[in-house]
């Protein structure tokens, strides 16, 4: 039940519209507008507050009183003690301004149990005025000053039984009216509503405006804190057992940067106190912790280092499994997408509507190849998130990504100032935000998040045409005055995005946003359209190909396609996944890259006859393409010098084997057995692949 202060709160509505009408009013701070490059007052360096030198404050600590108030909010992205308003105190900033924004916060609990008397460093029982607000079950940690103990008993009694000095932490000796609380923060915390006028109004500008001091304000009087905790727990038989002791001792209340805990055997979780996601009902990852949601785990290769979501440990499962009902156009909006099994009964349906079969048929189809990619990328699922490698983030069927890190030659720079190159995430994004402004919204755009580029009607802005034939663009952030300004685009600004934080709002927008998930089939199908509409030679060259028939021109012909040499489901989605790894290969200066075109000419040289025009090839041409594409891999990707093979031959064998499961691990439920017996494979023969093109354009 929420009780209200009736008085209190009108005091707060009249504040908040005078605020509205004549500006907010707060001194926090010196009411000075921080931002980057603030410092407090030190030995020859005068303060400098609100973007100017403030030599009249030469006591001043509004920078150290910033960093502990952010801190004591839960925001422990800011750093500790420090004077200087850097790049982690505008992230910090940032992600209040964010949480300030939503319609849910949390409450810190008082610590009102207490010792009843004093207790020596040796003492197994704590004598206390009460258990209440202490969780419910045995055993837990508590904190008494520095130290953790965990109660092991005594429940609702006088004293509690005790187990001393856990969690790397020393006994010590404890006065009478010692503060006894839980020792994990987010059990002192419960959901509290945040009223319109208790919520920041402006955008994450990362500035202390005066509008951030009046609701930071507000917070440190109410006690309340970051809504959404990520946590670090040890796992026993699959599911979280106990808070991972961090390296120093204690518990790492609040996890943000992705270096938080570099450590690989805990698995992070969070326990989200707000209603920001559409949750459905669905059974908890663990019966005794139903508070908590998978995000991912820490892991290191290759150099680099971040989070990692993986079915078989961090995923919803069947929600956020590429499924064609989770992934497919709803035919209406209150509607279900088709299952697999309703794909084939429609498409095999001889008393259905032929425009009906025909859409079924290629949807069935062109499925069939996303989804045997889509395990290769994003390990079938929406909240298969990769957020450890060279690219920062990755997500959706082909694995969009941040932008790849554009390594610089010997002798190199520090990393933190290596470029960034444009990503195709961020172009996914402006197509999300034109084709569906909802889900633009719920998933990222209340979080201060723009794109550099609008999608308009067809991308045509953020289209590479020439070169890799994808989408890319780049992040930006808004601003306190003017227009939203890109991200810079540098290693140090775009570590930003493997924080905890926001690779737990990617995955939470690949369980619950329905648009966010359903529009990555429109986003996956344009790749494949641009794949296959690439011209095969460059247009004014000589052909190396013969014409083909022109459906738009009867009795006419025009060049080649890629589409037109590639023909079955296995030769498209062998095509495709090179593309997502390597697009050179595939297309490069607008036409059919130098891979492909020797993958055809392995083809050629293995028996049928490729002269004549593609529209004229037999199952024996494309069964000679199946076999050149792995063949061709193995020799222009060859193994590591530790005799491992190439990621390209892996993968492409992964999609040549479709569906191999062996034993399941990742928990699949793709009903495969739907398919009829000679469809559960992708198919090899001459023109089996039928691409859906429906709803492509805006």
């Amino acid at each position: 039940m929420i009780v209200v202060d009736a008085a209190r709160e009108l005091g707060q509505i009249v504040r908040w519209a005078i605020a509205v009408i004549a500006g907010p009013s707060s001194g926090s701070y010196g009411g000075f507008d921080l931002r980057e490059g603030d410092r407090d007052p030190a030995a020859g360096a005068p303060a400098r507050y609100g973007g100017e030198q403030q030599p009249g404050a030469p006591a001043a600590s509004h920078v150290a009183d910033l960093h502990r108030d952010l801190r004591t909010l839960g925001f422990l992205i800011a750093p500790d003690g420090a004077t200087t308003f850097d790049r982690r105190t505008r992230w910090a900033v940032q992600e209040f301004q964010r949480y300030a924004a939503l319609h849910g916060a949390a409450v810190e609990a008082a610590g009102t149990v207490t010792t009843t008397a004093g207790i020596t460093d040796a003492r197994t029982t704590v004598p206390v005025t009460s258990t209440d607000g202490l969780p419910a079950a045995v055993p837990f940690p508590v904190r008494i000053d520095a130290e953790i103990l965990t109660v092991t008993g005594g429940l609702g009694t006088p004293e509690l039984t005790v187990t001393r000095a856990t969690a790397g932490t020393a006994a010590a000796a404890h006065a009478q009216g010692a503060v006894v609380r839980s020792a994990r923060w987010s059990d002192r915390l419960r959901p509290e509503p945040a009223w319109f006028y208790e919520r920041y109004p402006r955008e994450a500008t990362g500035v202390v405006n005066a509008w951030t001091r009046m609701v930071l304000d507000r917070w440190l009087a109410e006690g309340w804190r970051c809504p959404i905790v990520v946590e670090a727990w040890d796992m026993a038989g699959g599911v979280p057992d106990r808070l991972h002791v961090a390296p120093g001792g204690g518990f790492a209340d609040n996890l943000w940067l992705h270096t938080d805990l570099p450590v690989g055997a805990p698995r992070m979780f969070a326990r989200d106190l707000t209603a920001t996601w559409p949750r459905p009902v669905r059974p908890p990852v663990s019966p005794a912790h139903p508070e908590l949601d998978p995000v991912g785990e820490w892991t290191t290769a290759l150099g680099f280092d971040g989070p990692l979501a993986l079915p078989e440990r961090h995923t919803w499962h069947p929600e956020g499994e590429m499924l064609p009902e989770n992934l497919l156009p709803r035919p209406a909006p209150d509607a279900a997408a088709p299952a697999l099994g309703d794909l084939v009964r429609l498409r095999d349906d001889a008393g259905a509507a032929a425009g009906d079969r025909e859409r079924a048929g290629r949807q069935l189809s062109t499925f069939k190849v996303v989804r045997a990619v889509a395990e290769v990328e994003a390990v079938g699922f929406f909240d298969g998130v990769n957020g450890w490698d060279n690219a920062f983030l990755s997500l959706g069927p082909c694995h969009w990504t941040a932008g790849p890190i554009a390594v610089p030659a010997a002798p190199q720079p520090p990393r933190p100032t290596w470029n960034v190159r444009d990503g195709e995430l961020w172009a996914y994004l402006s197509y999300l935000q034109a084709a569906d402004p909802a889900a633009w919204t719920g998933a990222v755009g209340r979080f201060g998040l723009e794109i550099d580029d609008p999608w308009g009607t067809d991308g045509r802005n953020l289209f590479l045409p020439t070169q890799d034939r994808k989408y890319v663009s780049r992040p930006a952030v808004p601003q306190e005055e003017g227009v939203p300004q890109q991200v810079q685009q540098i290693v140090a600004e775009f570590d930003v995005f493997r924080s905890w934080h926001w690779f737990y709002r990617f995955v939470m927008a690949g369980r619950t946003i329905d648009g966010f998930r359903r529009r990555m089939w429109h986003m996956a199908r344009l790749r494949l359209r641009d794949i296959l509409a690439t011209p095969w030679d460059t247009p004014g060259a000589a052909a190396t190909l013969a014409a083909v028939p022109d459906p738009a021109a009867p009795g006419g012909a025009r060049p080649a396609r890629i589409g037109d040499v590639l023909g079955s489901e296995r030769s498209v989605a062998f095509a495709y996944r090179w593309h997502i790894l390597s697009p050179a290969g595939m297309v490069s200066g607008g036409r059919a890259g130098n891979a492909l075109r020797s993958i055809v000419a392995a083809a050629a040289a293995a028996g049928p006859n490729f002269a004549g025009s593609p529209a004229g090839w037999t199952d024996a041409h494309e069964t000679a393409l199946v076999v050149a594409f792995p063949a061709r891999a193995a020799v222009l990707f060859p193994p590591a010098a530790n005799g491992n093979p190439s990621s390209m031959v892996t993968t492409l064998a992964m999609v040549d084997n479709w569906p191999a499961w062996g034993a399941n691990p990742r928990g699949f439920t793709l009903p495969v057995a739907a398919l009829p017996a000679a469809e559960r494979r992708l198919l090899t023969t001459r023109g089996s692949f039928r691409f859906d093109d429906s709803e492509l354009t805006l």
